[in-house]
């Protein structure tokens, strides 16, 4: 599959008091282990972590990601400036975006995504069992998404909702009953965003 792959490591981490991105859960930090993850279920053609700005962190928390780093081209739209910035540095027909607070994503989650990018689909997409899709473990075709994400970025003071990404694009949604047998599979959307969700993760 033609893909690169896009981690988000941007958030503001305002509830939890430090950077996600550096947090360490199972011995590697929540940046890492994205990384490995989607390395693993999908061997994109290149894997890139998304910063909000290219002085966010420093430099030796970079140098020990393994992969290139990138900002965002066009700041303070949250989520959808670090997917417009995926799109803008992708060279692939498709993208696979990953938010670093998502730790119990499984490969086989991602390769049974993976499976439907292809034919019209423009995007694939999880939801969740709230009933909520998760557009930031989600796969865009790229030339289709960039034009929507263009027009977020036209005469609008604030960005919308993240899902409406999806009213524009021919998108194929994954339901939970889908993969309700991968192991943990009610913990596979588990966000770390505060002291308290990273607590209920360590153990």
């Amino acid at each position: 599959m033609d893909l690169d792959a896009f981690i988000l490591i941007g958030g503001r981490s305002s509830r939890l008091g430090t950077d996600k991105a550096f947090v360490e859960l199972g011995g590697k930090t929540l940046a890492v282990r994205s990384a490995d993850i989607v390395e693993t279920a999908l061997s994109p053609n290149r894997i890139t972590f998304v910063a909000r700005d290219k002085d966010q962190f420093k430099p030796e928390l970079l140098s020990s990601l393994g992969h290139s780093v990138i900002a965002d081209q066009k700041p303070g739209f949250g989520a959808w400036s670090g997917i417009d910035a995926a799109l803008r540095n992708a060279q692939s027909e498709w993208i696979f975006i990953l938010a670093c607070d998502l730790p119990f994503v499984l490969a086989e989650l991602l390769q049974l995504l993976a499976g439907f990018a292809k034919g019209d689909s423009e995007a694939v997409v999880p939801r969740q069992a709230d009933a909520r899709l998760q557009p930031l473990c989600a796969f865009y075709r790229i030339k289709p998404t960039l034009a929507v994400v263009e027009t977020i970025f036209t005469g609008q003071s604030s960005p919308p909702p993240l899902n409406a990404i999806f009213d524009g694009l021919q998108t194929h949604i994954i339901e939970p009953d889908e993969y309700a047998e991968l192991p943990n599979a009610e913990k596979l959307f588990l966000n770390i965003n505060t002291e308290n969700d990273l607590s209920a993760a360590l153990s």
